[in-house]
């Protein structure tokens, strides 16, 4: 049962941004008309910008917010021109060409900007933008606006989803994938690709600065709210020089921003277990089950002025907390047997560890079955309370065959119906500020979110000893200040700071790292295994930052729009791998995992001293970028996109 409110909220506003408006000023005979002065004026904010067309006619206002616009022309001897309404894309420029009207005695001619035409005659980009209205709209899952990216030209990916509703990755990639939970998958790889280029490539803004993942390419540590989104930009191929870094799809979010109106949002959805049907399909001799997830997903914004024309904010929060109780069938060992190794292997390593807090499975019933036809003659039988396997034999250190010292009437493992706990929650907030203060503008915006999820290891049995908690924190900061030089310059200085990090051996208290990974094989039913899962990275424990500055110039000289920039990036990939010196056992059979010995092993060591091998990793990257880009109006009718980039 889904129940679910909303509101919209719009906004627009000057600088901050890459798009920009730009034509030629005509008579009624297509020549140019220079020296006419034209007004742009925000439909939403009120905020203006000027400028006078050259001798060729042609005009540009740059670094415009998407939104809704006015502009105004005026030259002597020609009846003033107005037109309304027109729409400006994110990080795109709108071509508006002026034709303008002798005047009579008195004379106003206004133009609808819905009577313009929506073919793009500014460049040969391959792009799209999504409007928030889209945004907010159309199906999402988990209400991810960047599942919405495959429906841009030029994109492609399926957005497939398994059974259980994960992500499914496109062919012969590797990574987190895509979204599973909500906008708070950390790293969010959507699988699409672009250019003919692998998913790896595609590049994430927000707010034109990077929010990419420093371990995965392609994956997003910033997967914005909807409330949050004003418009997502998606260019395929043919992009301007000022993108760089990546050769794939360039995705850039603007986030929104208040207006001289008041507005909100807000959204509920809620999902209750106790309204879900009983699975008539369920295990044999176990009860009946249904989906046990309580979902409950919460959004709200709310932005407006603080002070008229001038000063304005926006804020949006998005909320998380979903927990459920999916029982699942497996095998595991027995209480007798973990009570026979305590009995006969009192100081044995495996005795510490099956002794251990936590290591009981999370057992809601067991399921009685048979030997399975694989078992050799005399290797199982079936008895009460699960299968026996045979006994413990020989002594500590002694490696033995088969079953041990033989069948014994008490059952080693059982099948049963498992526990398997697990909760997500998140936070995410978003913040911005806008100020305007005559040739100045002013901007600042903020996400922060927030995670705690945890997850019980089904490969072990749930044991409690084993729960996983991840609890990442992601922040991503951003300052712009705009300043209008004069009519034809205006200058826009943009920094930012992004950080990933997370440490699950602090997150994971209950968690008992101090033993090792230990597997049981050569079973017809598959392995039995103990302890936290293992890798290198597993506890994770890491820090991602990126620190970002750029300075853009842009300069209309005659009929051709310059942009100048220079970029410094820097990033800071700190990873600690000492979940490798975590050893991990394999042993044949349950009764050499009584006896302690083992056939495999596997430890990251230093061979000199047998002490865990040196973990800590520190990855340092200052990439510098400097850009020109020439949009030249050879003719009303002919735009060339010039570019050069070193990166």
């Amino acid at each position: 049962v889904t129940i679910g409110t909303l509101l919209f909220s719009s906004s627009a506003l000057f600088g901050q941004f890459r798009a920009g408006i730009q034509g030629t000023v005509l008579d009624p005979a297509s020549a140019a008309v220079g020296d006419a002065s034209i007004t742009l004026r925000s439909q939403e904010t009120a905020a203006e910008q000027k400028t006078t067309s050259s001798p060729a006619g042609f005009y540009r206002f740059s670094e415009l917010a998407p939104g809704t616009y006015t502009i105004v022309a005026r030259k002597q001897g020609f009846a003033d021109l107005t037109v309304s309404d027109v729409g400006v894309s994110g990080e795109s420029v709108q071509g508006v060409d002026l034709n303008l009207e002798p005047a009579k005695v008195t004379t106003r001619v206004t133009v609808s900007g819905d009577a313009l035409p929506a073919l793009n005659t500014e460049n040969a980009n391959v792009q799209r933008s999504l409007s928030s209205e889209e945004i907010l709209r159309l199906p999402q899952v988990g209400r991810d606006p960047y599942e919405l990216l495959r429906l841009t030209p030029g994109v492609f990916g399926n957005g497939s989803r398994s059974g259980s509703g994960q992500s499914i990755p496109l062919p012969n990639t590797t990574g987190p994938g895509g979204a599973n939970l909500s906008i708070f998958q950390t790293e969010n790889q959507v699988p699409i690709v672009a250019n003919g280029q692998r998913l790896s490539a595609n590049n994430y803004l927000v707010d034109g600065v990077s929010v990419n993942s420093l371990t995965w390419g392609g994956a997003a540590v910033v997967t914005p709210n909807q409330e949050s989104v004003k418009e997502i930009t998606v260019s395929s191929n043919a992009y301007s020089a000022d993108l760089g870094r990546n050769s794939g799809a360039q995705i850039q979010v603007v986030s929104q921003n208040g207006t001289n109106q008041l507005h909100g949002s807000a959204a509920f959805k809620y999902d209750d277990p106790n309204f879900n049907a009983y699975n008539g399909f369920g295990a044999i001799n176990s009860p009946p089950q249904r989906v046990q997830n309580s979902f409950r997903q919460y959004a709200a914004s709310v932005g407006g002025p603080v002070v008229k024309d001038r000063l304005f904010f926006f804020f949006s929060y998005e909320g998380l907390h979903n927990s459920s109780n999916n029982p699942y069938s497996g095998y595991v060992e027995t209480p007798q047997y973990r009570q026979s190794v305590l009995n006969l292997r009192p100081d044995s390593i495996t005795a510490k560890v099956l002794g251990s807090a936590g290591i009981a499975p999370r057992v809601i019933n067991t399921i009685p079955i048979a030997c399975s036809s694989s078992f050799a003659a005399g290797a199982c039988q079936q008895v009460s309370g699960g299968l026996d396997l045979g006994s413990i034999n020989g002594s500590r250190g002694m490696y033995t065959t088969g079953n041990g010292g033989g069948l014994d009437g008490i059952p080693d493992v059982q099948h049963a119906l498992l526990g398997n706990p697990a909760s997500q929650t998140g936070n995410q907030y978003n913040g911005r500020v806008d100020y305007n203060h005559g040739n100045d503008m002013f901007a600042a915006s903020s996400y922060v979110t927030l995670f705690n999820g945890l997850t019980a290891d089904t490969s072990a049995g749930s044991r409690p000893q084993a729960d996983l908690r991840n609890r990442p924190i992601t922040i991503a900061l951003t300052a712009t200040y705009t300043r209008v030089l004069s009519g034809t310059l205006i200058n826009e200085a943009k920094g930012n700071f992004t950080r990933f990090a997370s440490n699950q051996i602090t997150s994971t208290s209950n968690t008992n790292w101090g033993i090792p990974r230990v597997e049981v094989e050569s079973y017809p039913f598959g392995r039995l295994e103990f302890g936290a899962p293992r890798s290198e990275s597993t506890p994770a424990v890491f820090a991602q930052n990126t620190f970002e500055a750029r300075d853009t110039l842009n300069w209309v000289r005659g009929n051709q729009g310059f942009r100048f920039g220079l970029e410094i990036r820097r990033e800071q990939d700190n990873n600690n791998l000492a979940g490798g010196a975590r050893p991990d056992y394999s042993f044949t059979g349950l009764f050499n995992l009584a006896n302690d010995t083992p056939v495999f092993e596997a430890i990251n060591a230093d061979p000199n001293t047998g002490a865990p091998a040196s973990a800590q990793r520190y990855f340092r990257d200052t990439i510098y970028a400097g850009f020109v880009q020439d949009d030249w109006k050879v003719r009303p009718s002919l735009t060339l996109n010039l570019g050069l980039r070193y990166e």
